[in-house]
């Protein structure tokens, strides 16, 4: 080697240090930065699978509600309809007075 060269090196030691510092410095930040978005993906990909399966929850929840306010309005239906037919015999019955009177 020649001696310019030696010195130069030597002359710009700090510098080549530095320079050589800095980009393992950015390799290493780099590969923290990949593996924190790795993390990060994980922790959302397990959060939207928490909130579907309390969306999933309330949502069976609601299904069911809806199915007990159905089956009450079914019932009352059914009442209503045997009240209408029972109403409907005494109309006529009733009618049926009325004609007699009328007589």
């Amino acid at each position: 080697m020649d001696i310019n060269l030696v010195n130069i090196i030597v002359g710009n030691l700090p510098s080549l240090i530095a320079i050589i510092g800095c980009g393992i410095a950015w390799l290493f930040d780099r590969k923290k930065r990949q593996a924190d978005m790795v993390r990060l993906r994980t922790e959302n990909k397990a959060a939207e699978a928490c909130a579907l399966e309390k969306m999933q929850g309330v949502y069976m929840i609601f299904v069911k509600d809806v199915e007990a306010q159905i089956l009450k309005q079914k019932n009352q239906i059914a009442e209503l309809k045997d009240e209408i037919i029972e109403l409907k015999a005494e109309n006529k019955e009733l009618k049926g007075m009325i004609e007699q009177l009328k007589k």
